[in-house]
């Protein structure tokens, strides 16, 4: 018969057997810690876990990136035909202009069909424009990584006769789809109409969906928020940007490209990665308009191909601009800026006298 002890002893033993030995074992100090076993049952099941969370992962990203690319297909069959035979004629007539003889004198190489201008006046038609760099029109890929700082300067201001609208009137906007319809969001951040001539920097920005290494980067996507940007900003592009730069390229009649040589002794900005090279570029960019340099200007039209004018012309030498009325202090930057513009009306007044428009000025303007 069990003794009172006993009796006792089972009493407080409440549960499981092994749960009370294991009870008894850490209080008499024989386990503190659950043992190598349970780890490593622990770390298969966690290892196991990873490895199916990846793999789902890695299939959602997979299905996300073969869904996207399908969409770009589609989109490349409707567009490609239209915007890749137009880039590759524009790409070839900027090379070609870029490669004529610089030391040829003063109206020498210069090409200007004045009976046909006269008759096909491109300043009151919609086209397309590019201005960059001599040095930067030697490839393919070098004119599109240069037109990314490509501008609408005074350059077009005072050669092109089409009304455009003040680019800053329209409401203030972040992106395009901040703008009523037809209208995009600008350099300057307001809404408006695309100005004319359209700036082929715009082009390429939009179509970069089209091109194969937009794909590759696609292709290349190994986490879902990446693929989640190159999604919004395909949507963002299909929404807003493609149908107003499909509708401009449409309506383009011909090509001005302006190709700014650097003059000797202007040392070439150092090469820097494409993501952070844009200030650095634009900087030398607006610091050559701003010196004495010789530009080459060409207009192509895109119905037969015809080159229309070809000149070299060399804006910035001795004169410059004047200030008018009492002399007071201005800001480098905006004296700078007073240069470019000068520098660049002065050159599209070159190109008007080179036409035989006789209300050309023939000295920059003050």
């Amino acid at each position: 018969m069990p003794s009172a002890e006993e009796n006792e002893q089972k009493a407080r033993n409440r549960g499981l057997p092994s749960i009370q030995e294991a009870r008894d074992a850490r209080s008499e100090g024989r386990t503190r810690w659950p043992s190598t076993k349970l780890w490593g049952y622990a770390a298969l099941i966690l290892a196991v876990g990873f490895i199916l969370q990846w793999k789902w992962t890695g299939s959602d990203v997979e299905r996300g990136r073969q869904k996207l690319l399908a969409d770009q297909r589609g989109v490349a069959a409707e567009l490609g035909p239209r915007w890749l035979p137009l880039r590759d004629r524009i790409e070839k007539w900027t090379m070609a202009l870029a490669a004529g003889a610089p030391q040829a004198p003063h109206g020498a190489s210069d090409v200007v069909e004045r009976e046909e201008l006269a008759r096909w006046d491109f300043r009151v038609l919609p086209g397309i424009f590019l201005r960059q760099r001599a040095e930067d029109a030697t490839t393919p890929e070098a004119i599109r990584a240069g037109a990314r700082e490509s501008l609408r300067d005074a350059f077009t201001a005072c050669l092109m006769r089409v009304p455009n609208a003040n680019a800053t009137a329209g409401k203030a906007c972040k992106r395009t789809r901040d703008c009523p319809a037809r209208e995009s969001c600008n350099e300057q951040d307001h809404c408006s109409r695309p100005a004319q001539p359209f700036n082929l920097r715009v082009a390429y920005r939009t179509m970069h969906i089209l091109t194969d290494e937009w794909v590759r980067d696609v292709q290349a996507v190994d986490s879902e928020l990446r693929l989640r940007l190159f999604q919004t900003s395909f949507e963002d592009a299909i929404r807003d940007d493609l149908p107003l730069a499909a509708e401009f390229l449409t309506q383009a009649q011909y090509y001005l490209v302006v190709l700014d040589e650097t003059p000797p002794g202007m040392p070439l900005p150092p090469p820097v990665a494409a993501d952070a090279g844009a200030p650095t570029t634009v900087a030398w960019n607006e610091a050559l308009q701003g010196v004495a340099h010789f530009a080459r200007v060409g207009v192509f039209r895109l119905s037969d191909e015809k080159m229309l004018l070809r000149v070299r012309r060399e804006v910035g030498g001795e004169g410059g601009f004047e200030l008018l009325g009492a002399q007071v202090a201005i800001e480098p930057s905006v004296l700078a800026a007073r240069q470019r513009q000068a520098n660049s009306c002065a050159l599209a007044l070159a190109v008007r006298e080179a036409m035989g428009d006789t209300t050309a000025a023939t000295v920059p303007p003050k």
